[in-house]
C-alpha cells in the first residue's frame, strides 16, 4: 500500500520579542517548533514544558497550547506546520525532545532553504525532508544523556567567543576527559570538540542571515580567528560558503 507523504504548509525563521506570549490556541494542522536560542514555556493538555535551545516542542492539530517566552532574552525559533498524512504517525511522539545529533536542526535549515518552493521538484524535496524530521524527532525523547548536551549546550553558547577544550567540557559534565569524550559522543553522535565547531557555525549562519555584519566582525564574535578561518570550517560544515548562505536570504 503506498503511503502519502505529509505536506509541508509553511516553515520559516521567527524573532519574537522578549515578552512574547500567546493565550491557549489550537491549529488545524500539526507544528513543531525548534528553539534555537531563548526559551520558550508551552502549557498543553495538563502539562507544562520548557524548552531550551537545541530543543524541539510538538503542537498536535486541534489541541490548545498557550505558549511564552522566558528570561527576557533573544528567541529564535524555526516554526513548520504541514497536513496530516499516512507518512508520519505523530500518536507516540513527545510534547518536547532533544536534538541531541544536530539532524533535526539540519533538516528544517534546509527546508527553509526550500521555501516557498520554486518548482515541483523542491516540493516534493521539501515534503521529504519534513518526514525525515518526523521519523528523528519520533525517536529522539528525552533521557540523562539528553541533559548532559543540553547543559554542554548551554555552556558552550556562554562562551562561543573564546577558546574552548576538552577539559573545560568535561567539567560541565562532572567527569574526567576520557570518560566524558566517550559519554557525550555516544549522546550526541559526534566528538565534543566536533560539537563545539559545529555550534560556532550555527552561531555564524544565524548572523549571516539575520545581521548585516561582515565576516570578519562575525569571525571573533563565534570563536574563530579570522574571517578565512571561519569561512573554511563554514563550507566543511554546511557544504556552502558564508556569502552563498547570505545572498540566499
Amino acid at each position: 500500500m503506498n503511503r502519502a507523504l505529509p505536506k509541508a504548509i509553511n516553515i520559516s525563521r521567527l524573532h519574537p520579542p522578549a515578552d512574547w506570549a500567546m493565550a491557549a490556541h489550537a491549529h488545524d494542522n500539526h507544528e513543531m517548533v525548534f528553539v534555537v536560542a531563548g526559551e520558550v514555556e508551552t502549557v498543553m493538555a495538563g502539562r507544562t514544558s520548557i524548552a531550551k535551545p537545541g530543543m524541539i516542542k510538538f503542537h498536535s492539530r486541534g489541541v490548545p497550547h498557550a505558549e511564552r517566552a522566558l528570561g527576557g532574552g533573544v528567541c529564535e525559533l524555526l516554526c513548520m506546520a504541514w497536513s496530516e498524512a499516512d507518512g508520519i504517525d505523530t500518536s507516540g511522539w513527545p510534547q518536547v525532545a532533544a536534538d541531541r545529533t544536530g539532524r533535526i536542526r539540519e533538516l528544517m535549515e534546509w527546508m527553509i532553504e526550500l521555501s516557498p518552493p520554486h518548482d515541483a521538484a523542491s516540493a516534493l524535496t521539501r515534503d521529504a525532508l519534513l518526514q525525515a524530521v518526523g521519523f528523528a524527532f519520533a525517536g529522539a525523547g528525552r533521557g540523562p544523556l539528553d541533559e548532559l548536551v543540553l547543559a554542554v549546550r548551554a555552556w558552550v553558547r556562554e562562551h562561543i567567543e573564546q577558546s574552548i577544550y576538552l577539559d573545560d567540557l568535561a567539567r560541565v559534565g562532572a567527569m574526567s576527559r576520557f570518560h566524558f569524550n566517550r559519554v557525550f559522543g555516544r549522546a550526541a553522535g559526534m566528538p565534543p570538540m566536533r560539537f563545539v565547531r559545529e555550534m560556532r557555525v550555527d552561531a555564524a549562519r544565524s548572523l549571516l542571515l539575520n545581521t548585516a555584519l561582515p565576516l570578519r566582525e562575525i569571525a571573533p564574535r563565534v570563536g574563530f580567528s579570522d574571517e578565512f578561518q571561519l569561512s573554511r570550517v563554514f563550507r566543511q560544515v554546511t557544504g556552502q560558503s558564508p556569502a552563498s548562505l547570505r545572498r540566499r536570504r
